[in-house]
């Protein structure tokens, strides 16, 4: 049995990048299909937070100045530049180029009628523009899919609504979850699939239900987990780091129902939240070579 030389590897599948790195040239990688599918520059590579310009003017001029204003004036100054500097870590800066672009594709979504436009910010947009290669048309309809599997599927009422009471017994069955964050500031999510007994794992719970807390917990990740490491990082952050621990993985995870559940959730991270994930590493693989 060939035993590899290292005991994880890498599997890009987004962009991976950071402030330390350079933001590769766009790239094509052929699809099953036989398309070409351009790999472009991290997504958070343009969003980073500019350095505050501080006006040149001597420490007794500021000070003096400073206490001119009334103490309530001097704090709702305070707190304007607070919320501006918030403002730019939640948003980041834009890059010009795709700023241009979302700016089309808002105008061809208005065009349409203007409910897709009026529904989604600008980083969303970007994200299904990436996932066509900046397509207009083939985004509006992955856009318009988008929205209207979020109406079937109730996914408003899911994230408001969703009790996953069974969470601790099915983490024993299937261990995951998110871990802290990156040298990037991007929350880290394991996942032991290794240890993932199937069987148990349908005695508490269903197939559908693992499904919503799936969709739940993605949503969770846009809305929450995102703007607290984007504060956390002071930069915007707007992708995942994924670790998969495929350590005793044999036949049994590959059951049925494993298969199913598994589908059914990269369909919907594909089709429903494209970008989100930035690099996947795939650790202690050598037991099933």
């Amino acid at each position: 049995m060939r035993k590899p030389s290292e005991n994880y590897r890498e599997i890009v599948i987004a962009r991976n990048g950071g402030e330390s790195e350079e933001s590769p040239e766009k790239k094509s990688s052929k699809s099953p299909k036989g398309m070409n599918k351009a790999i472009h520059p991290p997504i958070e590579t343009h969003w980073h937070l500019p350095q505050e310009k501080k006006p040149c003017s001597s420490p007794s001029s500021g000070f003096k100045s400073i206490l001119k204003y009334p103490l309530k004036v001097r704090d709702s100054v305070k707190k304007i530049k607070r919320s501006r500097s918030m403002q730019l870590v939640l948003e980041g800066v834009h890059d010009p180029k795709d700023e241009q672009i979302v700016e089309s594709f808002r105008e061809l979504l208005f065009l349409e009628g203007g409910v897709l436009a009026q529904n989604y910010d600008y980083h969303t947009l970007l994200r299904f523009l990436r996932m066509t290669d900046f397509d207009l048309l083939k985004a509006k309809t992955m856009l318009s899919n988008y929205l209207q599997w979020r109406q079937d599927f109730g996914v408003d009422t899911i994230q408001k609504e969703f009790k996953f009471d069974e969470l601790a017994e099915v983490k024993k069955r299937y261990p995951h979850g998110f871990h802290g964050v990156d040298k990037y500031g991007r929350p880290v999510y394991i996942e032991r699939i290794g240890m993932v007994d199937m069987n148990e794992l349908l005695q508490i719970t269903t197939i559908e239900r693992l499904v919503k807390n799936h969709i739940a917990e993605q949503e969770k990740t846009l809305s929450l987990r995102f703007p607290t490491c984007s504060i956390a990082a002071k930069k915007h952050i707007a992708s995942t780091t994924s670790i998969l621990d495929v350590k005793g993985v044999g036949m049994s995870n590959f059951s049925k129902p494993a298969r199913h559940l598994f589908m059914e959730v990269l369909k919907i991270d594909s089709n429903y939240y494209p970008e989100v994930y930035a690099i996947f590493f795939s650790v202690d693989y050598s037991d099933m070579l």
